[in-house]
């Protein structure tokens, strides 16, 4: 597939010349011919041509659909940013992955079909057991990755309360460790936030509140500016169920932070629930 055009567009916008973004990378006359279509480049130059550009790949592929992911992105996108109790949405996630696999197998697709049929199986039947077979698959092929990615890592935190706590607990140790490799690329810090919450919890379900007392805290301390309103009153309400188990007070300040948050924002239903959250954890 050529790019050409869209370079070109790009170019003329950033009113750079051929040679100017060809300079040190490629002849100005290969480029010229890639801008109209006559040649192709290899992968190599392509993403120097970007970096001249001051545009990522995705970035460039997102402009290059009309400023919207293409079929497969945009699945995989909603699926990292779907609501997971909004049933009528999961299901027509799932309904638009099948559609998919029927034109095509895709094994990142599949991965989005059994994740949403997971979940769904959860809301109808409540049959845990039922929903860890079903994303077993996922954990079987990515079990067999030598590396995880970025989009394996998201894969596995959210459907990471679907296996049995001690091996979340060793799976997240590693993930955080791998994602300390990632810096500050992109949303790998904020990823590393959520998975530090995730943590929390398999700590509190296994009743080791002050481990997971002492991974809020320092999350709060070194990430509270990159946390959105919700994350930030996730961690105050982990923070209050944590202290009320371990000291049996001390619990209403960081709760009432939560509150106070969510309030502000007017979220009130994530403020419900964490009420219950907090009263299941500490009942």
């Amino acid at each position: 597939m050529y790019f050409g055009k869209e370079f070109r567009k790009i170019r003329q916008n950033r009113a750079y010349s051929q040679s100017e973004v060809a300079s040190s990378i490629i002849s100005q006359s290969a480029y010229s011919k890639f801008e109209t279509g006559i040649r192709d480049i290899d992968a190599s130059i392509y993403l120097q041509l970007l970096n001249r550009l001051n545009i990522s790949a995705e970035e460039f592929d997102y402009v290059r659909n009309g400023y919207s992911y293409g079929r497969k992105q945009n699945l995989i996108h909603k699926l990292f940013s779907i609501n997971y109790n909004h049933m009528e949405l999961l299901r027509s996630l799932k309904q638009q992955a099948v559609n998919f696999l029927e034109e095509q197998y895709d094994q990142d697709i599949k991965k989005v079909y059994l994740i949403c049929e997971a979940f769904i199986q959860i809301h109808d039947t409540k049959d845990i057991e039922k929903a860890q077979n079903i994303v077993d698959p996922i954990w079987r092929d990515m079990s067999k990755y030598e590396q995880w990615y970025l989009n394996d890592i998201r894969i596995i935190n959210t459907i990471l309360f679907l296996f049995p706590v001690d091996i979340a607990i060793k799976f997240t140790e590693t993930i955080l460790i791998r994602l300390d490799t990632y810096k500050d690329f992109r949303d790998a810090p904020r990823l590393k936030i959520a998975f530090k919450i995730n943590l929390s919890l398999l700590l509190i379900k296994n009743k080791d509140y002050v481990i997971a007392l002492k991974i809020i805290e320092n999350s709060l301390q070194y990430a509270k500016k990159r946390m959105d309103y919700s994350l930030l009153a996730l961690h105050f309400s982990r923070e209050a169920i944590c202290k009320a188990n371990i000291q049996g007070e001390g619990s209403s300040e960081p709760l009432k932070k939560a509150r106070q948050l969510l309030t502000f924002y007017e979220d009130y239903d994530y403020w419900e629930r964490i009420q219950q959250e907090f009263n299941h954890y500490t009942s």
